[in-house]
């Protein structure tokens, strides 16, 4: 059977009317499976969308458009010089630009083309891109008061999340913020990457960067780190550790952060822990593969499990 394609699988979601042109300025790979790339918008224009939507992307060659999601705040889409654009301390490029992480995928052919090498092929290339997608932050208004975050991540599930991240760091230094003193507590879980996670943090994609927000104070909460096998198991099921084998904690920030570490899967019970007695005043996004998603939101919101008003649980699924 033939794989459902992103056009496909996103057919009745909203998508803006307008495509854009952007060009690819910046790639970083981040790991042997992650790129970053950094799309500045020409002219000084802006692209409008909401923290965790994605971007239809046109690529040259390919006849059908990719659907990667957008990682940076919708700040980083205004030019510097913009009245509407906020004072931030995450501002430090001066040309407005659209961030996406893209897993190599050479099955996806949008992917694949944004995977070549060198990364010479492409950079400076033109790509169209519209915005689409109704995960997003912030939550709808009726969920007010609200206290705490939840943010739940598998793999690169991790991606809309970031951009949610990014912008609720930006509005807590603003005294006028939508949602003033927010908790925020994130469970975040990815394939253990070994003894390279302890010599080099970065290699997890935005773990570094999720750490700062809190390092920095952007942010007041929690980050946890969750290490499975790539079946999805915990990365210490049937392996015997002897004491002190195995750190509790991954430095981040040169040593500003501590990230805990937790050689598990996450459960129910861990995001139960995250929402302490904040239940009623809480909100909980989960992105990850469809059966880590489907089980979780399934157990928060059934009436067996959590009982969480359904508006209070929002969720994608990544393929």
């Amino acid at each position: 059977m033939t794989k459902e394609g992103h056009l496909e699988r996103t057919a009745n979601e909203p998508r803006d009317p307008s495509l854009h042109g952007v060009i690819i300025k910046y790639i970083d790979e981040i790991n042997p499976t992650v790129r970053v790339f950094r799309l500045e918008i020409p002219d000084g224009g802006t692209i409008k969308f909401l923290p965790g939507q994605w971007l239809d992307v046109h690529v040259p060659t390919v006849p059908k458009a990719g659907g990667f999601t957008i990682t940076s705040p919708p700040s980083k889409a205004i030019p510097s010089s913009s009245s509407s654009s906020p004072s931030s301390p995450l501002r430090t490029h001066p040309y407005p630009y659209i961030e996406l992480a893209i897993q190599k995928s050479p099955d996806n052919p949008p992917a694949a083309w944004l995977w070549q090498h060198p990364t010479s092929t492409i950079l400076n290339s033109t790509l169209d891109v519209r915005v689409g997608g109704s995960f997003v932050w912030p939550p709808p208004l009726s969920l007010s008061p609200l206290r705490k975050a939840v943010f739940v991540a598998g793999g690169v599930g991790i991606n809309p999340l970031m951009s949610m991240l990014s912008a609720v760091a930006e509005d807590q230094q603003q005294l006028s913020g939508v949602i003033p003193n927010l908790d925020v507590q994130v469970l975040y879980s990815v394939k253990d990457p070994g003894p390279q996670l302890q010599q080099n943090p970065s290699s997890v994609l935005f773990l570094d960067r999720i750490a700062s927000l809190f390092a920095r104070g952007l942010l007041k909460g929690e980050l946890k780190l969750f290490l499975t096998r790539g079946d999805g198991t915990s990365s210490t099921d049937g392996v015997a550790l002897a004491a002190g084998d195995e750190a509790d904690v991954v430095s981040c920030c040169s040593g500003d952060y501590n990230v805990l570490l937790l050689r598990e899967r996450i459960s129910v019970s861990d995001v139960e822990a995250a929402l302490g007695q904040d239940k009623q005043s809480a909100v909980v996004y989960v992105c990850g593969v469809p059966t880590m998603t489907d089980h979780l939101v399934n157990v928060l919101t059934s009436t067996e499990g959590l009982a969480m008003e359904a508006d209070r649980v929002l969720y994608e699924r990544w393929w």
